[in-house]
């Protein structure tokens, strides 16, 4: 029995004649046949041009090579004169249809580029094109000299579909030149580019618990909206905090760098971009900057780079991307494809200059990963994609507990759900001054790491604002405080909400979300403990001020008082 991928037929596959082709394939070939149905692929030319593809089934066999087929349902007619192609349906409905042969063979074509783009060196191929009418007999006659009947399956050839996949390789085999080790590399180089793994390794966090060291497993969305990106060269991609924006941007930018484009990961939190980077050096083709990085070091490649001056805001906002506009204009673009995570931080007018740096600014590969309820800075936004967004809505970050606590902060239509195990409750330690709270932060700190285990690494404070109050004391604690991301482990690390967004930690503690410290600009207090409550994925710590404090800030964590 075949290995089919998917290993069961999508449900709104609506093809009738492509559901009884899934079944006969799945039956009647070996078990060395792998068959994808309903696949797409994105790569380039060899020129270095963005090419798409799709088919509706590709056979592979590790020793025969591999079949691309287009599937035709309904009684086919052709009209050579015209070139014109139509189906009938059960039903009478007459529809005009592509020439599948042509289809056939665009799809082997645009493959065999992706193949070769994905894995260098490969250069010989065993691959072939059929078409299939499994509604109807086709006969013996030649079609066309493109239209060979060699390469046809029609309704006589469904008894023994075995018999046909093996003759219509062998048709295609003495077209090849390559031997039995080209023929198995190209077939692992076809399960490398369709065969996506629904499990992979964390790209940012660290291990608490042997549920985290284990695989991150995908949820069935995230792999269904990363497997549709194959189909879209332009999404927006919504989710809620821990739904795995990130991780799905990463893997995705990884994947067209490895079928031969040049891409560009960019974030607005200089930390997570850091992160990345750290994380994804040594990845060909792809480029990991956040986006006023890029605005910098393009600019000063061209020799275009702006002062400062007194008005740092104008630098970041107006500045520095008029700078990336004029810099590509004397550069030129370099990329094929664009991942932007963290969109709802970028201002309206920031995405023009982004797209220049696309070789198609048109219709150049552009996601958008964002979050609404993690917009923590007052810009207009109006993404410039404007279909409608695919949607993550499953939590699989964090905790049940920490989820419940943090949906107390979700403003949304769709409430997300939680797909963590149950966890301990966020935990609150009430305090009986304002500020600084070392007495109470050293005795948890004690309890962590000295009882409980935990390793330092494992450990992220977070500030709702103003950190170097908290680094006053950063010699007093022990272990001491740090600021560092690169000292993290010798010391506990530090950050603001607003700095650590994008990250996560398995234990946050979280101190210092009075409103009246967060100050004029940033008043919506919910937000910003959706983010700093979220970045938590194993255990939640909240220091607050018993006596004092913000009530809007204590109503959200009576439970635990």
């Amino acid at each position: 029995m075949a290995r089919m991928i998917p290993a069961s037929i999508v449900a709104e596959t609506k093809s009738d004649a492509e559901r009884l082709l899934y079944e006969r394939f799945r039956q009647s070939l070996g078990d060395d046949y792998v068959v994808f149905h309903s696949v797409a692929w994105q790569g380039v030319t060899a020129d270095g041009r963005p090419r798409d593809g799709e088919a509706d089934f590709i056979v592979a066999h590790p020793q025969s090579g591999i079949l691309v087929v287009e599937v035709k349902g309904g009684t086919i007619a052709w009209n050579p004169e015209t070139g014109e192609w139509t189906s009938v349906s059960r039903n009478g409905h007459v529809s005009r249809i592509r020439d599948p042969f042509a289809q056939a063979r665009e799809s082997k074509y645009a493959l065999r580029d992706a193949l070769q783009c994905s894995t260098p060196g490969l250069r010989q191929l065993s691959l072939g094109h059929a078409v299939a009418f499994p509604d109807v007999v086709a006969g013996g006659d030649l079609l066309g000299p493109d239209k060979p009947r060699a390469i046809v399956l029609d309704r006589a050839d469904l008894a023994d579909l075995a018999a046909w996949v093996a003759r219509v390789m062998r048709h295609w085999q003495g077209e090849s030149r390559c031997d039995a080790v080209a023929r198995l590399t190209a077939r692992d180089a076809l399960m490398k580019l369709l065969a996506a793994p629904r499990e992979l390794r964390p790209a940012l966090w660290g291990e608490i618990a042997q549920w985290q060291r284990e695989l991150i497993r995908l949820t069935d969305q995230q792999f269904a909206i990363l497997n549709m990106l194959n189909r879209q060269r332009r999404a927006r991609i919504c989710g809620c905090a821990g739904s795995g924006k990130t991780l799905i941007a990463v893997e995705k930018a990884t994947r067209l760098a490895q079928q031969g484009m040049r891409v560009l990961l960019t974030c607005f939190n200089k930390r997570l971009a850091a992160e990345l980077q750290g994380r994804l050096a040594g990845q060909n083709n792809l480029d990991v900057f956040n986006f006023h990085d890029l605005c910098a070091r393009f600019a000063e490649e061209a020799g275009v780079l702006p002062a400062m001056g007194d008005d740092e805001q104008a630098f970041y906002d107006r500045h520095l991307p008029e700078a990336l506009m004029v810099a590509t204009e004397k550069l030129g673009p370099r990329y094929d494809a664009i991942i932007a995570d963290e969109g709802q931080d970028f201002a309206d007018e920031w995405w023009v200059p982004l797209q220049m740096t696309l070789r198609d600014p048109d219709g150049g590969i552009l996601y958008i990963f964002y979050d609404d309820n993690q917009k923590l800075y007052p810009r207009a936004r109006q993404l410039p994609i404007l279909d409608e967004p695919f949607e993550l809505t499953i939590n699989c970050r964090s905790t049940q507990r920490i989820h419940a606590q943090v949906m107390k902060f979700y403003q949304g239509q769709t409430q997300p759900l939680s797909g963590g195990p149950e966890g301990v409750p966020p935990e609150v330690v009430w305090c009986e001054s304002k500020r600084p709270f070392i007495p109470e932060l050293q005795r948890v700190l004690d309890r962590l790491i000295g009882e409980e285990r935990v390793p330092p690494e494992h450990i992220t404070m977070l500030v709702g604002a103003r950190l170097d109050w908290l680094m006053k004391h950063a010699n007093v604690l022990r272990p001491r405080l740090t600021d560092d991301p690169a000292r993290r482990g010798a010391a506990i690390y530090c950050a603001t909400a607003h700095s650590f967004k994008g990250l996560e930690s398995p234990v946050v503690i979280l101190t210092n979300v009075d409103a009246s410290w967060i100050g004029d600009w940033m008043r919506d207090v919910p937000r910003l403990l959706y983010v700093a409550c979220s970045r938590a994925s194993a255990h939640l710590i909240v220091l607050l001020a018993r006596e004092g404090g913000d009530a809007m800030v204590h109503a959200a964590f009576a439970e635990e008082r």
